[in-house]
């Protein structure tokens, strides 16, 4: 729990700040909720599970390329129960998990670790170079912005490299023991960033399907490309800042930042509230659908 205490207080922190910027304009973003409705929340659900899928489907293209392959249904017997780990407080509890179901399958924990290393460093530099290249689209945004998103765009598709990415991997700590190296080819490159592409898609379009009712321009095209760009940049945020579990309020702010140049402050901050309750409710729902069960999983669990 002393491990923890910086994470918790990031969270309260973050919830505060929030509670602050926004408590005289509460009722904007409660109306944001009500002019959304809880249909389009069940459809960006569903966005957000289908994005969730993919990444899975990255996530054993990183496993096969160690020389371990798994079945589809295998591979989210182990991936989903493990991802809800990274709502807790504590950095290990994801890998841990994906360790002990991994393990079933005869994956060593070394292979675990390092097919979970690549999985984040993709995630990192393919989010970096869609939020470079998306957000400067819509011409609402404020042209600093627009420089500013452009600046890493650069360097990001550097790190598309496979050595340069292969070294990315060996650099990320490994607190729970040395991770296998990572062999990185532009095949295995490419098939990661096939993955990631219907990934970032889904992902902005459940935040489009979100926004649409609360913005006033026609531009559609424009604002999908944004929220795309926006999402992508928010999640890497909330990887950055490692002491946000599952990005919880790191996300936020930056999802806020970018989204109110198109529908408001307010207006923005009910986006990204819902947003993060329909991403949780797909996690848990993963989670749960694919919670190993049975005498086979149950001897696993005994071994």
């Amino acid at each position: 729990m002393r491990k923890a205490l910086p994470q918790i207080l990031f969270v309260v922190a973050a919830v505060v700040a929030a509670a602050v910027g926004f408590r005289d304009r509460i009722p904007e973003v409660l109306a944001g909720f009500e002019r959304i409705g809880w249909t389009r929340a069940a459809v960006a659900t569903a966005l957000a599970a289908l994005g969730l899928l993919a990444t899975s489907r990255m996530w054993l293209a990183g496993l096969v390329s160690f020389g371990h392959r798994l079945g589809g249904a295998d591979t989210c017997r182990v991936f989903f129960p493990a991802q809800v780990g990274k709502y807790l407080p504590g950095l290990v509890w994801p890998y841990l998990a994906q360790i002990r179901f991994a393990a079933r399958h005869d994956v060593p924990a070394a292979v675990t670790l390092g097919v979970g290393a690549r999985f984040l460093a993709v995630h990192l530099v393919s989010g970096v170079v869609v939020g470079a290249a998306l957000l400067p689209w819509y011409e609402g945004l404020s042209e600093h912005f627009s420089l500013l998103a452009l600046l890493p765009l650069v360097p990001a598709l550097a790190l598309l490299h496979p050595k340069v990415l292969a070294k990315l991997v060996a650099a990320m700590p490994a607190k729970l023991g040395a991770p296998e190296r990572a062999p990185m080819t532009w095949a295995g490159v490419g098939s990661a960033l096939a993955w990631m592409a219907p990934a970032w898609t889904a992902y902005g379009l459940a935040a489009f399907v979100l926004v649409t009712p609360l913005t006033p321009t026609d531009d559609m095209l424009g604002v999908a490309l944004t929220c795309v760009g926006a999402f992508a940049v928010s999640w890497v945020a909330g990887l950055v800042v490692v002491l946000a579990p599952a990005g919880l309020g790191a996300r936020e702010a930056v999802l806020v930042a970018a989204l109110a140049p198109l529908v408001g402050g307010p207006s923005a901050a009910s986006v990204a509230l819902l947003l993060r309750l329909c991403h949780t409710v797909a996690d848990v729902a993963l989670a749960v659908g694919f919670t190993p069960r049975g005498t086979n999983e149950n001897r696993g669990i005994q071994g």
